[in-house]
């Protein structure tokens, strides 16, 4: 007997696993028009399944894609802990690396993520998986990607508070080294930094 496991419900999708796949459903939202909260729906779906798939061929470790309906993504189980639960001093310097060089392949192929946080990064097998591309888009604009950055730093900075200043730093190392206009979004997140006239611990270690 399957046993069906709600793992999640959020604001615009609810995900369970039932016998080692995950089912990603997005939730008819009732303020939207019938037919246009189908197509709004549809198009997201799709999109998502597009960017894991992208990103997968970028060399990033992703969930694999098993099958797609009109509003559902299924998908491999990545069995593991997420990163925001076990990163410590201990193991900080790989998860790090490995997070900034993910994020730098994911750039390359003109892949933003859109929602960067170690809750939607998990660690199985020594490698860091990233999922939930619900808000990705396809861009090569740099400001797109510093953007992705940005909300990177203050998911850190708010999360891991006490490791932000050498995990950000870890990261932008590995980024800088692998994205092919690093250089270029480092130097717009400074700018954008500033439009909120603050400064994130680690922003001067680059």
């Amino acid at each position: 007997m399957t046993i069906l496991k709600l793992l999640n419900i959020g604001a615009e999708a609810k995900i369970s696993v039932d016998d080692g796949i995950v089912t990603k459903d997005r939730i008819p939202k009732g303020y939207r028009e019938g037919a246009l909260d189908i197509k709004i729906r549809k198009a997201r779906t799709k999109k998502e399944a597009k960017l894991l798939e992208r990103a997968k061929v970028a060399g990033v470790m992703v969930p694999n894609i098993l099958g797609m309906r009109d509003f559902s993504i299924q998908m491999d189980f990545v069995d593991g802990m997420r990163v925001k639960d076990i990163v410590d001093d201990s193991n900080m310097k790989k998860i790090c690396a490995d997070i900034g060089l993910s994020i730098a392949k994911l750039h390359n192929a003109s892949i933003i993520h859109g929602d960067l946080t170690t809750s939607n990064m998990i660690l199985s097998s020594d490698k860091v998986y990233f999922i939930d591309f619900g808000l990705g888009q396809v861009s090569s604009k740099v400001e797109d990607k510093a953007t992705d950055l940005h909300l990177l730093e203050e998911a850190i900075e708010s999360t891991h508070y006490e490791l932000a200043e050498d995990a950000l730093k870890l990261i932008f190392k590995s980024y800088l080294k692998n994205c092919n206009d690093g250089k270029n979004v480092m130097a717009r997140l400074s700018e954008i930094r500033l439009r909120g006239r603050y400064v994130v611990r680690g922003s001067d270690l680059i």
